[in-house]
């Protein structure tokens, strides 16, 4: 039995997911998927515009087998804490054979060239690193610069650039980090680019998707050939209902952080000089405003997200410590499943090194057989479980509904 797996955000799940999908099982002609997917806040620091249960659903109607949650401190994370966290849960299961992954480019051998630099940190790679930093990069620029001028490849400018190919790039290097066994395979892209916002009524970017419940009036008739006929109603029910969810509906629970006392510079993404500079905010700001008032040159807007979000859930640079020194990956929680895919479950229960959570009232028992830090493990699912109330009152907050949470959620089984 051959397992794939893809790691996603499906925000929401459109049609170039399904492609992908497709076009992975085609590759590897694998038996069974699972969709390792970000939870209710995201890479880029935002809420997920669909809650992540009916995200798992829509998973599960477009042919992924198992979607399990990546845990927030991750799904929150750099590239690097995203992929590194997201490929160690993937490989203590230990039942899964290829990790496939959207590109702009199909060529493996590039990921592989550029992951082999970033673990054998070259000393004159790490010192134009430095160099770039120093002169008021970003992290992401200096990075590509860097790796440029050690390959002596200008080309690789706009390949280490690309969105995609940056995540993929982490997970190679991930993967030969851990020595694992899962091979990974680069899916290249259909149609729209990842920051395309042009709505093509076939295969569109997430990007355009969601772009377009700000601009149109009817945004699931605009959006509406874009997405799996199958899933389009799950959208429909949701619509105006519990979704969508926007990146400003944080604006009250940043405006309550921001009149803390308190320095931030404890919170995990925050040093002392962003620190600094969220205290000079005026509380009676919104999330996006925000965001723009503190980027510049050598901090990202993405970076200012990741620290709004970790400021509000109180993640601290301690718990981060804690989860990455201590191998990542605790347990799996079970976002949804299809009715066939008994077996696959059947197979990680018995050969993972970590717990599947299906039962979610269960899960102090549920990890008490296996050989994991049963604190650590219970300090990671306070954090789960408390995004999702969080993002339960983003929903109570904007539609005026009481959203089921973790413990009492019927998990989608299709």
């Amino acid at each position: 039995m051959k397992t794939l797996a893809i790691i996603a955000e499906y925000n929401p799940f459109h049609n170039g997911h399904q492609y992908h999908i497709q076009q992975s099982k085609a590759v590897t002609n694998s038996d069974y998927t699972i969709a390792l997917m970000s939870g209710n806040f995201l890479q880029r620091g935002c809420p997920a515009i669909l809650d992540k249960y009916s995200r798992g659903r829509l998973c599960a109607i477009g042919g992924v087998d198992l979607t399990i949650e990546l845990p927030f401190p991750y799904a929150t994370g750099s590239a690097m804490d995203f992929s590194i966290g997201a490929v160690s849960l993937l490989d203590k299961l230990n039942t899964v054979d290829y990790l496939c992954f959207g590109a702009e480019c199909n060529n493996i051998t590039m990921f592989e060239k550029i992951a082999d630099v970033l673990l054998e940190e070259p000393d004159s790679y790490i010192q134009t690193l430095k160099d770039c930093l120093s002169q008021g990069m970003s992290f992401p620029a200096a990075r590509q610069k860097a790796l440029s001028l050690y390959l002596k490849d200008f080309s690789l400018d706009e390949f280490v650039s690309s969105p995609n190919n940056i995540l993929g790039i982490e997970y190679v290097t991930a993967l030969k980090r851990r020595n694992s066994k899962i091979k990974p395979i680069p899916i290249q892209r259909k149609n729209a680019g990842y920051h395309d916002t042009t709505i093509y009524s076939s295969i569109s970017s997430a990007t355009a998707l969601r772009q377009a419940f700000h601009n149109e009036d009817n945004p699931i008739d605009a959006i509406s050939n874009d997405i799996p006929a199958e899933c389009l109603s799950t959208l429909k029910e949701a619509f105006n209902y519990c979704f969508p969810i926007y990146d400003n509906d944080l604006t009250p629970f940043l405006q309550s952080a921001l009149m803390t006392n308190e320095s931030f510079d404890h919170i995990w993404d925050i040093n002392s000089d962003l620190s600094n500079k969220l205290k000079a905010l005026a509380p009676s700001v919104s999330y996006t405003d925000s965001i723009e008032i503190l980027k510049s040159r050598d901090i990202t807007s993405t970076r200012i997200a990741r620290s709004i979000i970790h400021l509000i859930m109180n993640y601290t640079s301690h718990l981060h410590d804690i989860f990455t020194k201590n191998d990542y990956a605790f347990y799996g929680n079970i976002l949804s499943l299809r009715k066939d895919s008994s077996s696959l479950v059947k197979d990680i229960n018995s050969l993972s090194s970590i717990p599947l959570i299906n039962k979610k009232a269960d899960f102090s028992s549920t990890i008490a057989s296996y050989d994991i830090d049963k604190d650590i493990a219970n300090t990671m699912w306070a954090l789960d479980t408390k995004a999702t109330n969080l993002y339960n009152c983003l929903i109570f907050n904007r539609y005026n509904i009481k959203a089921e949470n973790d413990y009492t959620i019927r998990l989608p089984i299709i």
